[in-house]
């Protein structure tokens, strides 16, 4: 038994009866049946030293403890039963330490690029080789938990083994004594605070799920601070909820704290008030715009839920939790709850719901039971309304939506049902806005990947609006390929901004092919498969989510359900896919763009991802401007797909469309014959398949196709090359209307000469 498991089972020892009514395991000391296999009276539940053990005459074993039972009843490894037992306990397995050690050697003192666009300067701080801003997370007690890493361009990420719950960033070192204490979400937010309060404390919690942890700690470090919440002013124009600056009363209600928001009508934190009014301005409305929320104690009393709450059946509790949350509906076939923020409906997973229930139950000191809470949430979900499809004619933008027929912006609505959007700020563009002038760096990337030509130019834009438009009910997908450095990942990175990070899922084609690879690409918008392996298969996942099916999901603790999946897809590799599938299923779907020119080692610029990032508002004007008819950019991305350069990208990576590529169109049936192994010998000017098999040995290609699969895909293969493909019987057999091209003479042996064919070769 491992340390985790090990850990669990203790944890869990003298509460399995309220473990196993939430797992809604049926147990009794009486005898009775047995959760797992049924029967009569073949079970007993007798929970010898609380550690929930149990026998049953037919399960096998027959006897166990409480994680024996749990696994056996819900069919799962001992560690997924001691996981779901933990997710009860709310006990998580001891991630492995990360080696911060090893991290900070690599990093040298400096200055954080993105701070400095921020106009943050000044700073020594720990940076890594490419420039990205390493932050120790720790503890109250200085302990290292791990490390937030921030890139120039704004992305941030905990390293792998870092434990968030409770730990921080902060801005000094913590003093002995403290009279207040400012927390904020993020580091730069916490920078901005240490220029107007430079006698405070300044903590950044990360983010705003762990405000209330680290408020609670610094509290119990520090019980006579003033503890302020720095909140995010999440306002909205259409009168919703503001969700930071509820997120921080709630947090200021706990630790009897005060919060205070940047007076802004727009959203913005406070590092974003600070650069556009100054310091001193900020430093004023800080210190007025400081209130304190009633403590949580109060709350309760003033709701005056107590005395009914105990009373409530399943349904008015479930009602009372969703008047909690407001604008909540729920999704029809996966039943998981989504909540409206202003802008865009985000999950709220069952085990928010049920901790959001019981903090209410704490509130008001009334006792509940795990199946109770259950109970509650499972009958809001039959009373609040079911989710619509969101329109295909929206764009979701952070400020509002761009409606493509009506042609125009305008705010959110929640009756958009937008599950997502692309965290870019719209503005009305400027006067004889175009590419070339006020998106020079992005005009040179796409110069540069088209190799100058305009065609290609116009398809790459084109491809850039499926993205942002979310065309994946178009049935295509984009694959870029070529050399390494010759612009394939800036392609994924501007495609990553159109359709917003959020919204952005990374895989491979296996995950495509799997229910439980599939489930992270559920509500996602734009599914990238960077550096894809060299790739060879029939592409039944990507073909079904591109075909607009119905695909299972099966997400971990979730249930398995069936659903579309809304997102583009986008490969790019080194090496072209080579698909098996040659029924057109394929091939009508995939749009290839080459990209083989990498730039030149003194041209390489390593900001051109944060250049093209900035000009991304004039970018995404200017495909709106070009594509009106969005009908004009998919029969871009058809051209491409039927493309001489498609064609070449699939010759080099499938020698079937190689070999193709010698072949011309007769305009009767009386070319070449399909010929057999039987005949020798070989006539490779007479007979398709000996010609085939001869180009194969003359490239030397493995693993040639039988005949029969020859004579089912070259007719298909040809088809893409724009050919009619025909055949006449003779006495000698089926004759096609198929012959080779004097390129073929580049391979076929020398001795290959014409001679007459021989009767014998079978009709196909």
């Amino acid at each position: 038994m491992n340390q985790f498991i090990a850990g669990v089972a203790t944890q869990a020892r003298g509460k399995w009866d309220c473990i196993l009514d939430a797992l809604a395991i049926c147990h009794s000391k009486q005898h009775s049946p047995c959760p797992a296999c049924g029967g009569k009276d073949r079970f007993r539940f007798d929970d010898r030293q609380g550690a929930g053990t149990w026998f049953c005459n037919q399960c096998e074993p027959r006897s166990g403890d409480g994680l024996d039972l749990v696994k056996n009843v819900r069919q799962c490894s001992l560690t997924e039963a001691a996981q779901l037992v933990a997710d009860i306990l709310g006990i998580l397995p001891k991630p492995k330490a990360p080696d911060l050690a090893s991290l900070m050697a690599k990093t040298t003192p400096g200055e954080s690029r993105y701070l400095i666009n921020k106009g943050l300067s000044g700073h020594k701080l720990p940076i890594l080789p490419d420039g990205s801003l390493l932050l120790i997370l720790q503890n109250m007690a200085g302990d290292s938990t791990g490390a937030q890493i921030i890139r120039p361009d704004g992305t941030k990420k905990l390293i792998a083994g870092s434990r968030k719950k409770g730990a921080f960033i902060p801005l000094k070192p913590l003093p002995e004594q403290a009279e207040t204490v400012v927390l904020a979400e993020g580091y730069a937010t916490a920078q901005s605070l240490g220029l107007l309060l430079p006698a405070a404390v300044i903590i950044a919690a990360i983010d705003a799920g762990n405000l209330l942890p680290v408020a609670l700690v610094c509290h119990t470090r520090w019980p006579a601070a003033k503890i302020i919440i720095a909140a995010d002013n999440d306002v909205n124009p259409q009168g919703a909820a503001n969700t930071g600056q509820l997120a921080a009363e709630k947090v200021a209600s706990v630790v009897d704290g005060w919060v205070t928001l940047p007076p802004t009508p727009y959203k913005a934190d406070w590092d974003d008030y600070r650069q556009q009014a100054g310091t001193g301005q900020a430093r004023n409305s800080f210190y007025h715009g400081l209130y304190q929320p009633p403590p949580v104690s109060q709350v309760a009393e003033k709701k005056g839920l107590h005395p009914a709450l105990s009373q409530m059946a399943a349904s008015q509790r479930g009602q009372l939790l969703a008047e909690h949350y407001g604008q909540i509906a729920v999704h029809a076939e996966s039943e998981t709850v989504y909540h409206y923020d202003g802008e865009r409906w985000g999950k709220l997973p069952d085990g928010v719901l049920r901790r959001e229930l019981v903090m209410i139950f704490n509130a008001n000191d009334t006792p509940y039971s795990p199946a109770g809470i259950r109970n509650a949430i499972e009958a809001m979900k039959l009373q609040i309304p079911i989710m619509a499809e969101p329109p295909r004619h929206l764009i979701g933008f952070q400020n509002g939506v761009y409606d493509l027929k009506a042609r125009q912006f305008r705010p959110h609505c929640a009756n958009d049902w937008l599950q997502h959007h692309n965290d870019i700020i719209f503005t009305e563009p400027r006067p004889d806005e175009n590419l070339a002038r006020h998106a020079p760096h992005f005009a040179k990337w796409l110069a540069h990947a088209a190799n100058d030509e305009l065609p290609k130019m116009a398809r790459i834009r084109a491809a850039l609006f499926m993205i942002l438009s979310n065309r994946f009910d178009w049935q295509l997908f984009l694959e870029v390929t070529g050399e390494g450095g010759s612009g394939k990942s800036v392609f994924t990175h501007i495609a990553t901004l159109l359709a917003g990070r959020q919204n952005t899922a990374s895989g491979n084609m296996a995950a495509l092919d799997q229910a439980r690879g599939r489930a992270q690409f559920v509500g996602k918008s734009l599914i990238t498969l960077p550096d894809q392996v060299k790739y060879v298969g029939e592409g039944a996942g990507i073909k079904a989510i591109t075909g607009g099916d119905l695909v299972e999901i099966d997400g971990k603790y979730e249930k398995q359900f069936s659903t579309l999946i809304t997102a583009v897809v986008l490969a790019t590799n080194n090496e072209p896919m080579s698909f098996t599938e040659r029924q057109g299923g394929i091939a009508r779907r995939r749009v290839i763009f080459a990209f083989n020119h990498p730039v030149k080692e003194a041209d390489k610029d390593p900001l051109i991802g944060e250049k093209i990032a900035a000009e991304l508002p004039v970018v995404i004007r200017c495909l709106l401007a070009e594509f009106v008819d969005q009908d004009k950019a998919r029969k871009l991305l058809l051209e491409q797909r039927d493309s001489r350069e498609a064609m070449g990208v699939k010759r080099d990576a499938d020698p079937l469309y190689g070999f193709c590529a010698h072949i011309v169109e007769l305009a009767e049936a009386v070319g070449m014959y399909m010929g057999t192994l039987a005949i020798s010998p070989r006539a490779p000017r007479i007979y398709l398949y000996h010609a085939y098999l001869a180009y194969m040995e003359a490239y030397g290609h493995q693993r040639s196709l039988s005949l029969t699969k020859f004579g089912k895909d070259f007719p298909k293969v040809m088809k893409e090359f724009g050919a009619e493909y025909k055949k006449a019987r003779t006495d000698k057999g089926f004759r096609y209307n198929m012959d080779l091209s004097d390129t073929a003479n580049d391979w076929l042996p020398a001795l290959a000469l014409p001679h007459h064919p021989q009767p014998e070769e079978p009709p196909h």
